[in-house]
């Protein structure tokens, strides 16, 4: 066996490896990407310098958003006037708001409390005030429902979407 063989076979191996490794990121990538069916879709807008949140049943709310431990929700996220991000620190989770495009991300909270949303991209003159409250509770993962969300009702002129 001489020197050729060896090299061959070592980068056979190498080859192996790398195809492996690739194939095992695209797939992990793939799961991360897309959010599961039963995800509930949060349509989220950013401007100058505030966070407005609407549900699928049109509830509206601004400045915090109120959502249900252990219930995955799929977020749209746009803007209004400049480019925002929408940051989620605590869970991880940051995606840009673009004018004219939606952007969508996806996070199942696992812990219950109060969190902070906030804007990571320079958006203007208040752009360090433009935060919002993120409020996970315990609720009924069947129904989806939270106490807060049971309590509120749709503003005028909000449409409950299909889902």
């Amino acid at each position: 066996m001489g020197h050729a063989t060896i090299e061959w076979v070592y980068i056979g191996v190498v080859i192996a490896v790398l195809a492996y490794v690739g194939a095992d990121s695209w797939n992990v990538e793939r799961l991360l990407d897309h959010a599961p069916a039963e995800a509930k879709v949060v349509k989220v807008t950013g401007q100058q310098w505030f966070w407005t949140f609407e549900h699928e049943d049109g509830t509206r709310e601004v400045g915090e958003l109120h959502l249900t431990k252990g219930v995955p929700y799929r977020f749209e996220v746009t803007s209004k006037d400049v480019i925002h991000s929408f940051n989620m620190p605590d869970f991880v989770t940051m995606i840009d708001a673009v004018p004219g495009r939606i952007n969508t991300v996806w996070m199942a909270p696992d812990q219950t409390g109060e969190y902070l949303i906030q804007c990571r991209e320079y958006c203007g003159f208040s752009h360090y005030q433009m935060r919002a409250t993120l409020v996970v509770e315990e609720g009924s993962a069947e129904a989806g429902v939270t106490p807060a969300a049971a309590e509120m009702t749709p503003s005028k002129g909000a449409t409950a979407t299909a889902g």
